[in-house]
């Protein structure tokens, strides 16, 4: 046996791991075990993971079915999602974005700013998430 980093043959036992034998390498002080096993979810847990996210599926209902940790499942989503997927292009557009409690101190700010009573939009055959506020600027 030779060490994967140097090369070179000098090793003594160093106790064991899981009930398997530990070595270290005398010269570069490298542990390892004999017959390591694969760590990790296969490659097609990991895919079926990202697909169901990506069909609706909460992190925490896959986490349960893959009897995974959700925080492992947001590592593998994010990780597939900077490997394989570009970023969105900026769009020149006339929108503005402003969280409630942006839009709160906007609207504060100016008395005569906004329409002064209080409006219910019920959006038809739309898609949950699809709902968006906007203010026009004059």
């Amino acid at each position: 046996m030779s060490c994967p980093r140097c090369q070179h043959l000098h090793f003594v036992k160093n106790g064991f791991i899981n009930k398997k034998q530990r070595y270290k390498y005398k010269d570069c002080a490298y542990q390892w075990t004999e017959n390591r096993t694969y760590r990790g979810s296969p490659l097609a847990e990991k895919a079926l993971a990202v697909f169901l996210y990506c069909h609706g599926l909460s992190m925490n209902a896959i986490a349960k079915m893959l009897q995974a940790s959700p925080s492992t499942i947001l590592e593998w989503i994010r990780r597939f999602g900077t490997e394989h997927a570009k970023p969105p292009e900026p769009q020149e557009t006339d929108t503005v974005v402003l969280e409630l409690d942006e839009m709160w101190h906007y609207l504060k700010k100016s008395s005569n700013s906004g329409y002064g009573k209080l409006c219910v939009v019920i959006l038809e055959n739309s898609l949950h998430g699809s709902v968006m506020i906007g203010i026009k600027r004059h």
